[in-house]
């Protein structure tokens, strides 16, 4: 049953996820055929400025709107098929509790992985061209010993990061529509409420303990020597803090599916 429930989940999806993401890239590759590869970059740094600077704006909107449909869909599709009207019909199906949260977990990375990847690959796209990256070449050694390694290496870090979070994300997201379903009336007010509550503290603790561990550049005398001390502090933290907030969500998640159910 739970491999009917992911199958559905998919395809339910698919097909909006799909097109978009296509928009997407052939925004990527009209950018790098139109504008990118016709750059000059051996004009003045004052000359470049603006149009790079609305060429990056642009890119950034519309990958935020990406991932953000992307992350809107399936928190949409998890409150409807478990606890709007259709939930009657849901949990009437043959299946657990665990079986409808896992299958939602597992559609739900699905989707916000390869939302990942495509952006990744549409970002590689746009910097991949021969003028960016033999201009790239002049400043590679400084880049290099500032972040301690390679640029291809740390966006390899970065992008398997960013794979990992996926799942805390999706465990989160359910989290605070779950939690949401306690409350008698205006559930969705207090999904969004959670919501942001949840992130205040997640980001207090995290800033507390990156004073703690000497992580924030500028703090006192004790803040990391090296970009790479910087980089490797806060990525070993915040994928701590990424996991116990991953399990704690999942746990009380399946708590409230199981034991606290209140479709009225």
């Amino acid at each position: 049953m739970l491999a009917k429930l992911i199958k559905y989940d998919l395809k339910a999806s698919a097909k909006i996820l799909i097109l978009i993401h296509l928009l997407y890239l052939v925004l990527c590759i009209s950018l790098r055929l139109f504008f990118v590869d016709r750059l000059d970059f051996t004009l003045p740094a004052k000359v470049l400025f603006t149009p790079m600077l609305i060429c990056t704006v642009m890119v950034f909107l519309v990958i935020f709107v990406l991932w953000f449909s992307t992350w809107l869909i399936l928190a949409f599709r998890f409150y409807r098929n478990l606890f709007s009207g259709e939930g009657y019909l849901s949990w009437t199906l043959p299946a657990s509790a665990l079986e409808h949260l896992w299958s939602k977990i597992i559609s739900g990375y699905i989707f916000l992985a390869a939302d990942t990847v495509i952006v990744s690959g549409g970002i590689l796209i746009l910097v991949t061209g021969e003028n960016v990256v033999s201009s790239y070449q002049t400043i590679a050694a400084d880049f290099t010993e500032q972040l301690g390694m390679p640029v291809s290496t740390f966006a390899l870090y970065m992008f398997l990061l960013m794979l990992a979070s996926c799942l805390a994300t999706v465990m989160q997201t359910y989290f605070y529509i779950a939690a949401g379903q306690l409350f008698p009336g205006h559930r969705v007010l207090c999904s969004v409420a959670i919501y942001f509550i949840t992130g205040f503290v997640i980001q207090l603790i995290t800033l507390v303990l990156m004073a703690a561990f000497h992580l924030i550049p500028g703090y006192g005398s004790t803040g990391p020597d090296t970009m790479r001390d910087y980089i490797t502090g806060t990525s070993i933290l915040g994928g701590a803090i990424t996991l116990v907030t991953a399990v704690i969500t999942y746990a009380a998640t399946h708590y409230i599916m199981t034991k606290k159910i209140n479709l009225l």
